[in-house]
């Protein structure tokens, strides 16, 4: 639900060019669609996986001792456990709804995209309040040195945005960048587009261009939220830390750069009006194809529901 809401609507941290704030925790918010979304043939492997490949992105990003990867390891059986009781059966639901809203003579409009999004927000807040409470005990344990070796792999991440994105902003090459990551977030979901929505999307991102440099201040600015959170709470008591943990995870729906706050509903808006304008010029294609993948999306989290149910907690 979660990936497909943000990718036909707007995602909050990639489609505004901030999604280089904390990976590790965006990846346990997302969990298991990071992997089954993102080219596994398998949702079914990919849920079943999702554990190790995030464990193995936390340790990539902290360098975790024993005790530390132990401990991550238990608590997201803990958070699998969960997942699977509360969060498919909400995925499955929304893919269907979403289905059957394709087939809905009446036109999408900036105002239901809007309440798309609130609805993202808030789930993604439910995640965020979980993966507080299950990273809080790990998150008192860090070292200095590892959380030397966060800012450090931040700051190599920087460089590779800085260069793909900000290095020439007003050069062809990081226009057409900007293009074909917006493109393809409709591609996925609606497959080929046509020329005029792609003229849509791109003038879009095009309009947009002012404040790329923005929006990598707001990556850098999160990320050192963020490590300001992890120092002040090396040591300290778990539930301190779980509430300071959440409060940081529910901030990121608002920008901290200056120019980006102040425009940050004018932002919305336009994206969820260029939203709305490419769902209402769906070919008869393009509505079979987005059914066809909604549809199968809805069906798999339901079986696989099904299955978590019948195994029991791993």
């Amino acid at each position: 639900m979660l990936s497909c809401l943000n990718h036909l609507s707007r995602h909050w941290f990639a489609s505004h060019g901030t999604g280089a704030a904390p990976r590790f925790f965006k990846a346990l918010g997302a969990l298991v669609l990071v992997c089954a979304l993102s080219g596994c043939s398998s949702i079914q492997i990919a849920y079943n996986y999702a554990p190790n490949y995030l464990s193995y992105r936390l340790n990539g990003y902290l360098s975790l001792d024993d005790a530390q990867r132990l401990a991550l390891d238990q608590e997201f059986v803990r958070f699998m456990q969960w997942h699977s009781e509360i969060a498919l059966p909400n995925y499955s639901y929304a893919f269907e709804t979403w289905r059957m809203r394709v087939d809905d003579a009446a036109p999408f409009t900036a105002s239901e995209v809007f309440e798309i999004q609130e609805r993202v927000e808030q789930a993604l807040e439910v995640l965020g309040q979980r993966a507080a409470q299950q990273l809080a005990s790990l998150m008192v344990t860090l070292t200095p040195k590892q959380q030397k070796r966060l800012r450090e792999q931040f700051e190599s991440e920087n460089k590779e945005y800085f260069e793909e994105y900000l290095k020439n902003p007003n050069s062809d090459a990081t226009r057409k960048n900007y293009h074909k990551r917006a493109l393809k977030r409709f591609e996925d979901w609606v497959g080929t587009l046509t020329a005029p929505q792609r003229a849509l999307i791109t003038g879009l991102s095009d309009r947009r261009s002012k404040v790329f440099v923005s929006w990598g201040d707001e990556r850098v600015l999160r990320q050192k939220a963020l490590l300001m959170v992890l120092e002040q709470q090396q040591g300290a008591d778990v539930a301190q830390a779980e509430n300071a943990l959440n409060t940081y995870l529910t901030s990121l729906k608002h920008y901290r750069e200056p120019s980006l706050a102040r425009q940050q509903m004018q932002l919305r808006r336009e994206w969820a009006e260029m939203t709305a304008e490419v769902l209402n010029s769906l070919t008869v294609e393009q509505k079979a194809f987005l059914k066809k993948k909604l549809g199968g999306y809805a069906q798999d989290f339901a079986s696989l529901r099904m299955k978590r149910v019948a195994q029991g907690p791993n």
